[in-house]
Parts: C-alpha cells; sequence; structure tokens
C-alpha cells in the first residue's frame, strides 16, 4: 500500500445532505415528487446519468433539463452556508500522509467547486494530486476518475486504497483494481457492494486502524 486516493461527496465533505435538500425543495417547486429509490440512486451518481434517470420517470426531456436547473439554482444558493465535514475527515486524511502514504482526491465535481469546498475546511494542501470532472471521460461507476488519480501520483492501482462513501464509487475504485473502503453516507452496502469493500467503516474516524490493518496484510 502506496497511496490512499479519497473520494469528496459524502466521504469527506456532507454535501450528499445539502443535495439531497436541493432535490426535494426542487421537486415542490414543481408540484412533483422524486422517488426516494432515484433520490438515494443520485448518491454517487453523474450529472448525465442522473438526467436518464429523471427522464425514464417522467418521460420529457424538457421537464428533466428545467427541473436540472431549478435544483442547481438552489444548491448553488445554499452549498456555501450549508456544508460541513464528515466526523474525522480531516484527521483520516491528516493519518494516512503520517503513515507515509501518498494522498489524492478523485471527485466527478468541477473543479472550481470541488476546489473551493475543500480549501474553505483546509484540507485542499494536504493531496499530492487532485482529479476532477474535467480530467476524466467516463464517470463512476467507471474506475477512469481512480486510475487518473494514481498515474498523477504515478503509483499502481494496486498498490492504492480507495475511500468511498457511495455504491458507484465502491464500484469504480474496485473496476479500478484498487483495495476499496465504504463509509457509508445514504445507502446501507448491499451484499454485491460489500464483497467489493475491503472493509465497511462506520465514521471516519476508523481508518487509520483499518490501513494499519491493511497495512500489516502488506497490501
Amino acid at each position: 500500500m502506496q497511496a490512499v486516493i479519497f473520494d469528496m461527496d459524502g466521504t469527506l465533505i456532507d454535501t450528499e445532505r445539502v443535495s439531497q435538500a436541493s432535490w426535494r425543495q426542487a421537486a415542490r417547486d414543481f408540484g412533483i415528487t422524486i422517488p426516494e429509490d432515484i433520490l438515494y440512486a443520485f448518491v454517487g451518481c453523474s450529472i448525465p446519468n442522473a438526467m436518464r434517470m429523471i427522464d425514464d420517470e417522467f418521460g420529457d426531456p424538457a421537464f428533466t433539463e428545467r427541473l436540472f436547473t431549478r435544483r442547481h439554482e438552489i444548491f448553488d444558493a445554499t452549498w456555501e452556508d450549508e456544508l460541513s465535514l464528515k466526523p474525522g475527515a480531516a484527521e483520516a486524511v491528516t493519518a494516512a500522509r503520517e503513515r507515509g502514504l501518498a494522498v489524492a482526491l478523485a471527485t466527478s465535481s468541477v473543479r472550481e467547486r470541488a476546489v473551493a469546498s475543500m480549501r474553505r475546511f483546509g484540507l485542499m494542501d494536504l493531496f499530492d494530486a487532485a482529479v476532477f470532472d474535467e480530467d476524466i471521460e467516463h464517470h463512476k461507476p467507471a474506475p477512469d476518475a481512480y486510475l487518473v488519480a494514481a498515474d498523477h501520483l504515478g503509483i499502481e492501482p494496486a498498490r492504492c486504497v480507495a475511500v468511498e462513501d457511495s455504491f458507484n464509487g465502491v464500484r469504480s475504485g474496485a473496476a479500478a483494481g484498487m483495495r476499496t473502503i465504504m463509509v457509508p453516507d445514504y445507502n446501507e452496502p448491499t451484499p454485491e457492494i460489500r464483497a467489493l469493500c475491503a472493509e465497511v467503516l462506520t465514521t471516519l474516524h476508523e481508518l487509520p486502524t483499518a490501513l494499519d490493518r491493511l497495512k500489516t496484510l502488506n497490501v
């Protein structure tokens, strides 16, 4: 094990709570209800895939565009005031560095917003490399984000650990050939997802000990 690569949304920063609230408000503004299974599926989902879900549910691409525009307006107006760190986030990144591991960020969020979020909490300068939406061709669950991050670090993917909160994120890390640790946010792991994980933790406070366990396995 030579590196730890962290997801951002829902893993290091509690963006999913704000995101879910913005979806619910946008739906209310249009007098509709977005089914709960779709809202949960949005966690760790790329925008194009999320738009396809809404297209399939309501059958009107023009409405999908209006709904997403409204959701973005609400999110953009609230995220700076509502965001918070996930418990143990700063400590987890610091613990990885203290163990001599390289650390990288692998997020599907756009660079400008992600950097602003990370700098707000003093995390950005802790990372040796970062990968954003603009840097990848295929979003999670494709492995691109993690493969590009490993390439930026100059470390083989098999020597990296991915830290994720979502199903698509876990699939992405596993597809990249990395040992994947899940810290669930909204969705508890299914048997399929649990089988893809090296460990499932309750909070990031448990990550240092998990890294030590993986190190003893010579991962």
